[in-house]
């Protein structure tokens, strides 16, 4: 199914489960277990489907969209007890294979793109350099990059391209793990850095942009 029609699909199903709810309510004021029994279970059968659907509509999305859900759930998570230590910080560290103190930007993507179901993410996503060498990774243009876009800049740091601010000045957002509030500060010599949504991004701190295509 096209993600037109599993839009079309669940909005059939909900409206079939309103209905059967109607029903399944009416035959509860009777004294009829078979009848009741019988809207209790296409009731059942309504909510499967819905569910059904709504998993193949997450499904469909792209990539690029479902990691970028995963960065803004974590805007927020900060360092603690040190320079790239913290619960939080050190869980995204080891789930890429890190070592818990190492510069996280690359393993904040990944723990973003393995969220969201990426078969490409490997150990090697913690290099910013190496990155950009990954299969599975392409190099797109930036009239081409969209949320969710991997990001890399010149100041060895990588995050998830959000929006554009203004297109002709080349200014964008960004979300991104291991920065700072402000500036280009890309790892914090004392500890501090955190997930921001970085409102500061110019095309002349851009390396390249990346597609993550599986």
């Amino acid at each position: 199914m096209t993600r037109a029609q599993l839009k079309a699909s669940r909005i059939s199903w909900r409206r079939k489960r309103a209905w059967r709810q109607r029903r399944y309510l009416a035959a509860k004021r009777t004294s009829d277990t078979a009848l009741q029994a019988k809207w209790k279970k296409l009731l059942s059968e309504a909510d499967r489907m819905i569910a059904r659907r709504t998993e193949q509509l997450e499904a469909s999305r792209p990539l690029r969209a479902r990691a970028f859900d995963v960065a803004e759930g974590l805007i927020g998570v900060m360092e603690h007890g040190g320079n790239n230590r913290g619960e939080m910080v050190e869980k995204i560290i080891r789930a890429n294979g890190g070592i818990a103190g190492e510069p996280w930007c690359g393993d904040f993507v990944a723990w973003c793109y393995r969220a969201a179901g990426s078969k490409a993410v490997t150990r090697a996503w913690a290099s910013v350099y190496f990155l950009g060498r990954i299969a599975g990774v392409v190099k797109i243009s930036a009239d081409d990059v969209r949320r969710g876009d991997i990001v890399r800049y010149s100041f060895s740091h990588t995050g998830l391209f959000d929006e554009w601010i203004d297109r002709a000045a080349g200014t964008f957002k960004a979300v991104e793990g291991n920065t700072g509030a402000s500036g280009a500060v890309s790892d914090s010599s004392t500890g501090g850095d955190g997930v921001y949504r970085k409102a500061d991004r110019r095309l002349s701190q851009v390396t390249d942009f990346r597609r993550v295509t599986k």
